[in-house]
């Protein structure tokens, strides 16, 4: 059984019967009485639950620092082989972050799936990875962190940005009113595909080319994604058209 849901049963259970002795706890989970004394534990220094023993009981139960707001577990867990997978993610997601915007962000997630693996097997697994996982990637243009997280929270609260880009074909800065729809990492690039209210039309965005973003109170102007990938994709290099139906010609 993987830690994280020895813990969910070791709470369940004292919910359940109120309390519940050393003995039982053990062969309901089928460990022995140094692991689960670790968990119980973890469970009271880590994750905040008010589990003591009752000696006249002869078990364990809440404490009176559950009378309050009812405690509770956090409400998403993943097995041992769910944390691996999600160590092999954000080493992925690494890769692609050369410039740092990501990593700020994950840093606390990673620090969170090796505490829950354990310390040891937390930290011999991400050494695993960084030595034997590499995602080669191209150069990439450095984006300010803080327009980064403004196109962001845009995209994802549904609201309207106004942005000062400079156009480089045209070398000239100007402001415009746009509605985001998708963030598209292409060949080191970050890009913003986004609905251009000045020119009444999808528009492609480079992140690296902000010079200044401001988040507006207006909600975005929504498109369905299949006409946003539609208009743009092209321009990725990614064919999405139609099949055209296959004819043949004898050369002579």
């Amino acid at each position: 059984m993987a830690n994280t849901e020895r813990l969910y049963r070791i709470e369940r259970l004292i919910r359940q019967k109120g309390v519940v002795g050393m003995a039982a706890l053990m062969a309901e989970l089928e460990v022995s009485r140094a692991t689960l004394k670790r968990d119980l534990e973890y469970l009271r220094s880590r994750l905040g639950a008010p589990i003591e023993y009752d000696a006249a009981a002869n078990g364990y139960r809440f404490g009176k620092a559950c009378a309050g707001p009812r405690h509770e577990l956090p409400g998403l867990w993943f097995d041992d082989a769910e944390l691996y997978a999600l160590l092999m993610a954000h080493r992925l997601l690494a890769g692609l972050d050369d410039g740092g915007l990501l990593a700020r962000h994950l840093q606390p997630l990673l620090a969170r799936i090796h505490e829950l693996l354990g310390s040891s097997d937390g930290s011999a697994a991400g050494a695993a990875l960084n030595q034997r996982v590499r995602v080669l990637g191209t150069m990439s243009r450095p984006v300010p962190s803080r327009h980064f997280q403004r196109v962001a929270e845009a995209l994802l609260t549904r609201r309207r940005l106004h942005l000062r880009y400079h156009t480089r074909a045209r070398r000239e800065s100007g402001e415009r009113d746009v509605s985001p729809q998708r963030l598209v990492h292409h060949r080191g690039t970050w890009y913003l595909d986004a609905w251009c209210h000045r020119a009444e039309g999808l528009r492609r965005f480079a992140l690296d080319a902000i010079e200044d973003a401001a988040l507006l109170e207006r909600a975005a102007q929504e498109l369905p994604l299949a006409e946003v990938e539609a208009a743009m994709d092209a321009g990725y290099g990614v064919f999405g058209g139609q099949r055209r139906e296959r004819r043949w010609a004898l050369l002579r």
